[in-house]
């Protein structure tokens, strides 16, 4: 699979979108905790996915664009569909099962799984800063998620394919990139997921009561809305180097738990927090940098 030339105003919108697809995620999960332990996951991954559809198909409706993308793509967008629903559903049954910290580590090895299928497969280039910023991102998620790793076995495996799902699907993400319509991708994910987990929830659906409904709506539009975001910014931008900025959710949920859910975070979690801001912006400005000098070589 050949990379498209990315510019550097693409990388920096890809870097934002990817940011705000965070965000959007962290959200979610807010809405997820507040919803009712009655409320079973395959319901809760039904509503999460239901409004994307909506969503995805009006705006391919009222911008003529065919609704699950080319023929051709569909075995990559049935892979990417897979995959994707199934780090969703691992995920949850992981955090319903294991230590929430415990979870995150396991999960945040989805940064480096990405990174080296990108660059086996799409011939993504890393920068030599690439690998010491990773290093430092994931230092401080585990420090802010400060894991025991007392969890049984099972989830924590759970949790570890995950990441191994996510290096299937981000890099997909940015395959599709000059092929494929985002909303189109987007249409096709959520389309499979609610078509599955419809299926699934029907000897276990559970009617939600007026509170429950809400926070079941409000998952399934910022899940769209941070599928969206995400799907676009590996449009513009490589997959291996967006992975980092998926770390950013350690800090987003400590901010929103401390102003929704009023939970108090640690000192780790500020020293964490803090390593992965850093991580960040060390890549972000070097690899500006580092563009400008070959843009400037190969003038």
């Amino acid at each position: 699979m050949a990379q498209l030339k990315i510019s550097e105003t693409q990388r920096t919108k890809g870097v934002i979108l990817a940011l705000l697809s965070t965000l959007s995620f962290s959200f979610m999960m807010i809405f997820a905790a507040l919803n009712s332990p009655e409320i079973p996951l395959w319901e809760q991954t039904f509503f999460r996915n239901l409004i994307g559809i909506f969503v995805a198909s009006f705006i391919l409706i009222k911008n003529p664009q065919p609704l699950f993308g080319e023929r051709k793509y569909w075995p990559q967008m049935f892979a990417r569909s897979l995959f994707g629903l199934l780090a969703v559903m691992l995920l949850f049954y992981a955090s319903r099962n294991a230590l929430q910290a415990d979870v995150s580590i396991m999960n945040r090895i989805s940064m480096f799984t990405i990174s080296i299928v990108s660059v086996v497969f799409l011939h993504e280039r890393l920068t030599k800063m690439h690998i010491p910023a990773m290093l430092i991102a994931f230092t401080g998620a585990y420090i802010a998620a400060n894991p025991r790793f007392d969890s049984a076995f099972l989830p924590l495996l759970a949790a570890f394919c995950t990441s191994l799902c996510d290096a299937v699907c981000y890099p997909l993400l940015s395959y599709f990139s000059g092929r494929v319509n985002a909303y189109s991708v987007v249409m096709f994910f959520c389309t499979f997921s609610t078509i599955v987990s419809g299926i699934c929830m029907i000897p276990t659906f559970v009617v939600p009561s007026g509170p429950d409904l809400f926070y079941l709506i409000m998952i399934g539009v910022t899940a769209a809305l941070g599928q969206i975001l995400m799907t676009l910014s590996y449009h513009y931008a490589p997959a291996g180097e967006l992975s980092i900025y998926n770390l950013m959710g350690i800090l987003f949920s400590a901010l929103l738990g401390f102003f929704i859910l009023h939970q108090i975070p640690t000192v780790r979690t500020f020293i964490g927090g803090g390593l992965v801001v850093l991580a960040s912006l060390l890549l972000f400005f070097y690899k500006k940098r580092w563009l400008k000098t070959n843009d400037s070589s190969a003038g």
